[in-house]
Parts: C-alpha cells; structure tokens; sequence
C-alpha cells in the first residue's frame, strides 16, 4: 500500500469513529445507547427488517439483539412482527415515535457534521460528497 493510500484509509477510519461518536452523543440526547440509534438507523432506511438480517448489519449476537430489541419495544420505538413472506421470521418496524426519535436522532448528527463541515471550502466538501457516494454505493469513477 502506498503511503498516502494508508493516509486516506487512516483518515476515514478516524471520521467513521468520529460519526460514530456523534451518533453516541446524539443518541444519549435521546436516551439511546449508541446500539439502539444503529438499530434504529438500520431500521429506518430499510422498512420492514428481519432478525437475522438486523442482527448481521449490527454485528450482534442473537441473544443481544432480542435484549437490544425488547428495550426498544418496550420504550414504544420499534415493533416485532411475522413476516408476511415467512411465517417462521420475525421483521422490526418502527412505530410513529420509533421513526420521530430516528430522525430527531439523525438530524442532530447532520447538524453537527454540518458545522464540522464549516471549516472546510465548499469545493472540497463537493469532491469529499462525489467520493464518499463512490465508495459507499460502489459507484464507477
């Protein structure tokens, strides 16, 4: 690997922590572990998630994602269900103040990453957006 390739990776290793953290701080405004605002967030942008596929885009254990999930039902932010296309598999929704909270919880990341985002010129901002799309999307060049 050359140089300034492990000076790029190094560098969004430490913004993911950073969002991560804000993500935390954000979530504790909120009431939320860091997990629950994940689960939250994973939950909002696909619908309808099931157990398995939710416990493998959070990296949790079957046993932690239940606990993780019963917290959630029992704050009235999310909900479990069958899954209309197997009766066997359970699905997660979130309920109306499950979805309020997920926004309220994303926005104030956004707001944060947006004033992080003042020191830095709008033209870069724009390549830093054209990249960040590109890797996460898996988009040509």
């Amino acid at each position: 690997m050359r140089s300034q390739d492990a000076g790029l990776a190094e560098a969004l290793v430490d913004l993911s922590h950073h969002v991560l953290h804000l993500f935390a701080d954000a979530g504790r405004g909120h009431g939320l572990s860091q997990q629950q605002v994940e689960l939250l967030c994973a939950v909002i942008v696909r619908g309808a998630v099931g157990m398995t596929e939710l416990g493998r885009l959070l990296h949790v254990e079957k046993p932690n994602l239940s606990n993780l999930t019963d917290r959630l039902e029992r704050r009235g932010l999310v909900v479990r269900s069958r899954a209309a296309h197997d009766r066997r598999a359970t699905e997660v929704t979130l309920t109306d103040e499950g979805t309020a909270v997920a926004m309220r919880t994303y926005r104030d990341v956004a707001a944060r990453v947006r004033t992080l985002l003042e020191r830095v010129p709008q033209a870069e901002q724009q390549q830093l957006a054209t990249v960040a799309r590109r890797i996460v999307h898996d988009e040509p060049a």
